[in-house]
């Protein structure tokens, strides 16, 4: 039953993703018109797969975070600061991407697009890698290596954090275009996922990169 209802969940979300990313792709098609709506679509999907030597030691730097999962997650004292975060969910984020982009767009339709665009893409590959991985959060019983490979459960969908890859995702294009300071907004996600025990650190430096990193590219892709 819970499986199913899970299920059921996700059929709805995507059809919701599907729902405002039509919405959008017609009313920037018909800003900047539908061909160049499928050329500028079709670059920001590709720069998805390139990559820089930042990125890449980035990535393979995180590979020593997962020596630091036990030792941050015993040091660092449990906070129920900024809890009402642990109730923020998928739904709650789509309609923080929909009001940021719906503010956003008036003043700059590429940048409102671009924020809808990362967050549909973040909660695909979030979700693709929380299912493949499986990997059991810190309260399951503390041990950072465990697995249940294709799990459902959401007691094992701790890798990568959703709440910091999503979070970087929608404010990472807001930050590059309208000041870095709105970058506080995801690092406060991203550390209360730490200080709350919902997430090893690996989790969170995981999540943060492919946030950021799909948020930023897409972004960044009008230059291309």
């Amino acid at each position: 039953m819970g499986k199913l209802k899970f299920l059921n969940i996700n059929v709805i979300f995507a059809a919701m993703t599907l729902v405002i990313l039509l919405s959008f792709s017609l009313s920037f098609g018909q800003t900047c018109g539908s061909a160049d709506y499928f050329d500028e679509l079709k670059v920001d999907l590709s720069s998805l797969f390139k990559t820089n030597d930042s990125q890449i030691y980035l990535f393979s730097l995180g590979a020593f975070s997962f020596a630091l999962d036990s030792t941050v997650n015993e040091s660092l004292p449990s906070s129920d600061f900024f809890k009402v975060l642990n109730d923020i969910d998928i739904f709650d984020f789509a309609l923080i991407s929909i009001i940021a982009s719906g503010l956003i767009f008036p003043f700059d339709s590429y940048t409102a697009w671009t924020v809808i665009e990362s967050f549909a893409v973040s909660v695909l590959i979030t979700g693709t890698i929380k299912f493949l991985v499986g990997r059991a959060r810190p309260f399951v019983n503390g041990n950072p290596f465990l697995f249940k490979f294709f799990s459902m459960e959401n007691a094992y969908q701790s890798f990568p954090s959703g709440h910091a890859a999503i979070s970087w995702a929608i404010f990472t294009p807001i930050a590059e275009r309208f000041g870095k300071f709105w970058y506080v907004v995801p690092t406060i996600f991203s550390l209360q996922r730490l200080w709350s025990k919902n997430h090893w650190f690996s989790d969170v430096y995981y999540g943060f990169l492919l946030g950021y990193t799909t948020g930023y590219s897409l972004y960044y892709s009008k230059s291309d």
